[in-house]
């Protein structure tokens, strides 16, 4: 096997074809033979079987020309080494034999020679140029060039040195005429020159097709690897990731992480079977990411709310970015769950709104509450109290402020069960209690303070082994309109429940006459 080179290496080598056609480097050009041996061994081994034995077989031309006054012995012997030169050839290029490539570049160059030089010496055994021999002469080249694979620069020098030969041979030792000699120089000099380029260009065209393929091999083998150590990443990540194909949104891959949070009970037989919709806690937010995913490469981070299988419902933040996989259309999902950091905003930010004392809503969390309600149209019109419990310092000062404590939680859920559930109920202040009541007219709201005020003034509380007696002063106000100013209602509100204390206190002042015990 010869060893892959980086591409870097790869593109170096490929310009390092001399003008023969034939790398540079031997250690090139000993591995090119190598990897295609299956290639140029056949091509050999056709040259050296059939070369040789047709060549041998030229004996009988010779005893058909010249009858029983040859030269026979230097005949025999000529053939004979070229058909033993030939079967050496064939031997080390029969199939399944061992690729040695300096052997094949050795013996094919020595059959060459020994070809050649022996139809010289057959020539001038015969003392005469016959139409045979050249013809032998014209397709010994063309065999020579087009067919048999060039390994080494002399394979191509040796025939142009060897016309000149023929050509010397011709005149000095044969006397040959010099119509003969021209026309032999012609035709073999075409053949040589058309020969030339071809072969030059068939083993240019050989390497550089090899470096493309031994090239193609490498980046395949490249990214076979990328692709294990993306999936060993892919599996060993502590992320949960999931690909899933687009648009259909199939799962094509779970890691592991991933099972254990959409999956932990392992309900799914084979998560490929299973659609990523299938996990949104709802449509819309399924087709949110559809549409985003649509118009954007990435997307994300994003928090949303996901089921697994058991339906149990998760928070995560997800992050999503579409790629190629295998040749399809697919989007890379990595999720975070972030249940428990959600919880602990909830929490967050229902104790920055909520009263610790009577779990109602506080100043911040009511004007939130009642912001939302206002916005609503279906809500009006919108009636507002401010509720403060009559002398509740004398409570604290006489018996402790955890009483204190204790009677407000009372009194927070006495109120509570008196309103209706729309209605919101928060304390604003030490024993101030502040309601918002939606879809209340003005009479309404008065009736409903009202109930509020008797829920409280006509029974005691009881806590501690104490008996108290309490009151409300309540104050009445309307919203205008849905541009009115929460504070500002807030305060006519407040103003109104002044009014009840300068009043004689146990009463509701609102747009009507106050209403007394």
């Amino acid at each position: 096997m010869v060893a892959l080179p980086s591409a870097d290496a790869a593109d170096t080598a490929a310009h390092r074809i001399d003008r023969h056609g034939l790398f540079q480097s031997a250690e090139q050009e000993d591995a090119f033979v190598g990897a295609q041996w299956a290639e140029l061994a056949p091509r050999a081994h056709t040259i050296g079987l059939w070369g040789g034995l047709c060549f041998s077989a030229g004996f009988a031309a010779d005893y058909v020309t010249l009858g029983a006054a040859a030269p026979w012995p230097a005949l025999l012997l000529t053939r004979l080494l070229v058909l033993g030169v030939g079967l050496r050839l064939a031997w080390i290029t029969r199939s399944g034999a061992a690729p040695d490539a300096r052997r094949l570049r050795l013996w094919l160059l020595v059959f060459q020679f020994v070809t050649l030089l022996g139809l010289r010496l057959v020539v001038q055994l015969h003392g005469h140029v016959s139409p045979y021999q050249v013809i032998a002469a014209v397709f010994s080249c063309m065999v020579l060039y087009g067919y048999a694979p060039v390994l080494r620069p002399m394979q191509l020098w040796m025939l142009p040195a060897w016309l000149v030969l023929s050509l010397l041979q011709m005149r000095f030792a044969l006397d040959a005429p010099i119509s003969q000699i021209a026309l032999f120089a012609i035709l073999l000099g075409f053949v040589n020159v058309i020969g030339w380029n071809l072969a030059v260009h068939a083993a240019r065209s050989q390497r550089n097709a090899w470096m493309d393929r031994r090239r193609m091999h490498w980046e395949i083998a490249e990214r076979i690897t990328a692709e294990q150590n993306l999936r060993h990443l892919f599996e060993a990540s502590p992320v949960p990731l999931v690909l899933a194909s687009q648009p259909h949104g199939q799962i094509l891959h779970m890691n592991q992480a991933a099972l254990g949070l959409l999956d932990p009970q392992r309900m799914l037989a084979d998560p490929a079977l299973a659609m990523a919709g299938d996990f949104y806690a709802d449509a819309q937010t399924r087709d949110m990411l559809a549409q985003a995913l649509g118009h954007h490469q990435a997307f994300g981070p994003v928090d949303l709310r996901m089921r697994d299988t058991s339906q149990r419902v998760v928070d995560v933040m997800l992050s999503a970015r579409k790629l190629r996989y295998n040749g399809r259309r697919a989007v890379l999902v990595s999720l975070v769950e972030i249940t428990h950091r959600k919880r602990q905003e909830h929490e967050l930010r229902r104790m920055a709104h909520t009263d610790p004392l009577t779990a109602l809503h506080n100043r911040r969390g009511f004007f939130a509450r009642a912001e939302r309600v206002r916005r609503r149209p279906d809500q009006a019109p919108l009636a507002l109290l401010v509720l403060d419990v009559d002398h509740f310092k004398r409570i604290n000062d006489s018996h402790g402020h955890a009483t204190g404590d204790l009677v407000l939680q009372q009194l927070a859920g006495r109120m509570a069960s008196t309103l209706r559930d729309s209605d919101v109920l928060a304390r604003i202040g030490g024993e101030e209690f502040a309601a918002l009541l939606p879809a209340t007219n003005a009479q309404q709201a008065l009736a409903m303070a009202e109930r509020l005020r008797r829920a409280v003034c006509d029974h005691a509380v009881r806590c501690q082994g104490l008996r108290l007696d309490l009151s409300l002063s309540i104050g009445v106000a309307m919203f205008d309109d849905e541009r009115d100013d929460i504070d500002a209602v807030l305060a006519r509100a407040d103003q109104a429940m002044y009014r009840a204390k300068q009043a004689g206190r146990n009463r509701v002042q609102g747009l009507h006459a106050p209403t007394a015990a």
